[in-house]
């Protein structure tokens, strides 16, 4: 197996960045609801095309999201810079499930998503490739030692056949 580079042990991935645009607003100024969603997809995205996902050819095979759960924390405004940190909690050979906690620049938390996704081939759930499954298996096991996120869960119900909850 291949290392992946650019990963700690016991570190979540940082893979996301972005910045808070102002048609991002809401009626009140601040980062609308489901520009959280946006985030959390793009951070999901961000992972699955590390793990090798070609998106311009999604049919050969893709993750897809079956649930989510977020959890607002904090407001965020115009301009600010935004980052996020990913885990992976459990998979199995067709599902993935994730956690993303949204942070600004300061460091404030100011959302997590919790994710189950499945993985497709031709519009019908399918194993994920063998080397995928390496690559998923390599940053799980680096992620084990670090704490259960907070609340993690309460949605989501389903057991993988590798999990940390």
């Amino acid at each position: 197996m291949t290392a992946i580079p650019d990963v700690q042990a016991n570190d979540p991935l940082r893979l996301w960045r972005g910045v808070v645009l102002p048609e991002w607003l809401d009626y009140n100024g601040h980062m609308t609801e489901h520009r959280y969603l946006q985030v959390f997809g793009e951070s999901s995205d961000a992972l699955y095309g590390f793990l090798g996902v070609d998106f311009e050819r999604a049919e050969e095979g893709a993750y897809y999201t079956l649930e989510t759960h977020i959890r607002h924390r904090a407001e965020a405004k115009v301009d600010s810079r935004l980052w996020s940190e990913t885990e992976i909690l459990g998979y199995d050979e067709k599902r993935l499930h994730l956690f993303h906690r949204l942070y600004n620049s300061s460091g404030d938390l100011l959302a997590t998503g919790e994710h189950l996704s499945i993985h497709v081939k031709a519009s019908a759930a399918a194993p994920a490739s063998t080397w995928m499954l390496q690559k998923i298996r390599q940053i799980f096991d680096n992620q084990t030692k670090l704490p259960l996120p907070e609340g993690i869960g309460s949605v989501l119900k389903k057991k993988l056949s590798n999990s940390r909850c």
